[in-house]
C-alpha cells in the first residue's frame, strides 16, 4: 500500500500533468523561432515550450515508480495482462475511430485540414501506423506515449535484473542507450527510458519521497526559471530540462495538494485518464469550431478557453460514459 499523502500527490499530479498536455498541444504548433515579439507570444511559449514539456518525464517516473513499487514487475505474466488492458487496448480504441474518420475526411475532401498522416489511399502499414504506433506517432498523436510506456512497462524485469545486481550501473546504461538512441525505433521517445528508470529505482530503494519537500519553493522557483530561459533564449534542446523536471515538479506539488485547488484537483482526478485519451480530438474539433465562427476573434480566446470547455467536457463525458456503458467504458479506459 503506499502511503495515502504520496497516493494523494501522485494522482494530484498526474490530473495536473494531464492538464498541461492539454495545454501543451493547443492547436496550432509554435515553434520558439516563430515568435512574433509580442507579450502573449511569450507566455504562451513559457507554457508550451517549459512549463508543461515536463508532463511526459513527470508521468512517466510515476508510472516506473508505481510498476515497482507494488512488485508487478516480478509477475511478467500478470504484467503483460496488465499493460494490455490499461495501455494497449485504450491506445487501439482510441486511435481506430479517428482513423476511419480521417479516412473518409480523405477521401470524400470533406475538410481542408493537414493531417499527420494520409490514409486514402488505404495502406496496411500506413494504417498499423496510425493505430499503433509502430514505427511514428498514432494519428490520435497525444497516444503515442502509450505507445512507448507499454513497450518500456515490458521491459520491467529486464529493470528489476539491474536493480537488484548493478542500480547505479544500470543506470548509466541506460543514459548510454540513450543518448547514442542505441534503443532505434523501439522507443520513439526514448527520454522516457531515463525517467522510467528513475522512477523505479526510486521505488526499488524505497527513498523518501518527501526528502525534497522541506525545498518546495526553492525547486519551484528552479524550475520556472529553467522555463523562463527556455522562452526568452529560445532553447530548442531541452532534453537536459525533460532530465531534471521531475526532480523540481515533485516536491513542489507538495505546495499546491493541501489547498482548496488541489483538493478540487484530487476530488476530479479520476478522470485524467478520460481527458488524456480523448483531448486530442476534442481540440481539433474546437479549433475547426474556432475558425468556422461567423466573427473572427482573436487567437488568445481559444487558448484561454480551449483547455478551460475540455476539461469541463471530459468530466462530463467521463461521467455519462460510465453512467451510461460501465463495461465499455471500463474496457476502452483500461479499467480506470
Amino acid at each position: 500500500m503506499l502511503d495515502r499523502e504520496i497516493s494523494k500527490r501522485i494522482w494530484v499530479t498526474r490530473y495536473v500533468m494531464v492538464i498541461g498536455i492539454v495545454i501543451l498541444h493547443l492547436p496550432p504548433y509554435q515553434g520558439l523561432s516563430e515568435l512574433d515579439g509580442s507579450i502573449f507570444e511569450y507566455v504562451k511559449a513559457f507554457f508550451a515550450h517549459g512549463v508543461f514539456r515536463a508532463s511526459v518525464p513527470v508521468l512517466t517516473v510515476m508510472s516506473g515508480y508505481l510498476i515497482f513499487a507494488t512488485k508487478l514487475y516480478t509477475k511478467p505474466v500478470k504484467l503483460l495482462k496488465k499493460k494490455v488492458s490499461t495501455l494497449l487496448i485504450p491506445l487501439i480504441v482510441w486511435n481506430l475511430p479517428l482513423a476511419v474518420l480521417v479516412y473518409l475526411i480523405q477521401r470524400f475532401g470533406l475538410i481542408t485540414y493537414d493531417f499527420s498522416l494520409a490514409l486514402y489511399p488505404f495502406d496496411a502499414w500506413v494504417w498499423l501506423d496510425a493505430n499503433v504506433g509502430l514505427s511514428r506517432i498514432p494519428i490520435n498523436y497525444p497516444l503515442n506515449f502509450l505507445r512507448d510506456l507499454f513497450v518500456i512497462a515490458l521491459l520491467s524485469p529486464l529493470i528489476g535484473w539491474f536493480l537488484k545486481k548493478a542500480a547505479f550501473i544500470g543506470l548509466a546504461v541506460i543514459l548510454v542507450v540513450y543518448y547514442f538512441n542505441l534503443e532505434g525505433g523501439l522507443v520513439l521517445r526514448n527520454s522516457m527510458l531515463v525517467s522510467f528508470y528513475c522512477g523505479a529505482l526510486l521505488a526499488y530503494k524505497s527513498y523518501d519521497l518527501k526528502v525534497l519537500d522541506k525545498y518546495a519553493v526553492l525547486c519551484a522557483a528552479v524550475f520556472f526559471i529553467m522555463c523562463l530561459c527556455i522562452t526568452l533564449f529560445r532553447i530548442e534542446n531541452r532534453e537536459l530540462f525533460r532530465l531534471v523536471s521531475p526532480v523540481l515538479i515533485w516536491p513542489a506539488m507538495s505546495l499546491l495538494v493541501n489547498t482548496r485547488i488541489g483538493g478540487w484537483l484530487y476530488r476530479y482526478s479520476g478522470n485524467s485518464f478520460f481527458m488524456f485519451l480523448s483531448h486530442g480530438p476534442l481540440l481539433l474539433a474546437l479549433w475547426l469550431v474556432f475558425n468556422k465562427l461567423p466573427i473572427q476573434l482573436p487567437y488568445y480566446i481559444f487558448w484561454l478557453s480551449a483547455p478551460m470547455v475540455t476539461v469541463c467536457l471530459t468530466i462530463g463525458l467521463n461521467r455519462l460514459f460510465k453512467w451510461m456503458m460501465p463495461s465499455i467504458a471500463a474496457t476502452v479506459l483500461g479499467n480506470r
